[in-house]
């Protein structure tokens, strides 16, 4: 393979990979015509938008204690991830170092897609992370959100309407956070 056929290949994975996990299985020719019309970010489909009530109400955290998301008048931070993704990491690292944490005027809530409990705990455990985990192992919560693509930022106002998603790959991420 000539190395500008694997650069081609390398740089197409990379742009359509969104730390997502649909298989989907190009030709080379496909890879190519990716890799030359592919934005910078991909799109993929969302099923909240902004105005609509936030779909859970509530979710399990992983030491077992509900977090109830509407008896609160706080902004809310809701956090889909996943530990293996590389943006995820470097998003919840970013978090983690942010006054974010220290605002008493925002719950933040981070969710698993398709992780365990105990995986959630020994991947915070072993990177520090201090922000409140929860585990999605179906990816039943995940799937009221998107259908692809991990992090994803979502904003809530007090009055539990989404105000804004993004998908959060990339540098700078807790710059996406929007709250108007």
């Amino acid at each position: 393979m000539s190395l500008i056929r694997l650069c081609v290949i390398v740089l197409a994975t990379a742009l359509m990979s969104a730390c997502q996990t649909n298989s989907v299985v190009l030709s080379d020719r496909e890879l190519v015509d990716a890799a030359a019309t592919s934005p910078e970010k991909p799109e993929y489909e969302e099923f909240v938008i902004a105005g609509q009530a936030l779909p859970i109400q509530s979710v399990v955290d992983v030491n077992g204690e509900t977090v109830d998301l509407t008896a609160t008048d706080k902004r809310k931070l809701v956090i889909l991830f996943a530990t293996w993704c590389s943006d995820s990491n470097r998003a919840l690292k970013a978090l983690n170092q942010s006054e974010l944490l220290n605002d008493d005027s925002i719950e933040i809530i981070a969710i698993a897609r398709e992780e365990t409990a105990e995986t959630v705990i020994a991947w915070r455990d072993k990177h520090a992370i201090m922000t409140p985990l929860a585990a999605d192992p179906d990816r039943s919560i995940y799937k009221m959100f998107a259908a692809a693509g991990v992090p994803r930022f979502i904003t809530v106002s007090t009055d539990n309407k989404v105000i804004k998603m993004n998908l959060a790959e990339g540098e700078d991420q807790l710059s996406l956070i929007e709250w108007q």
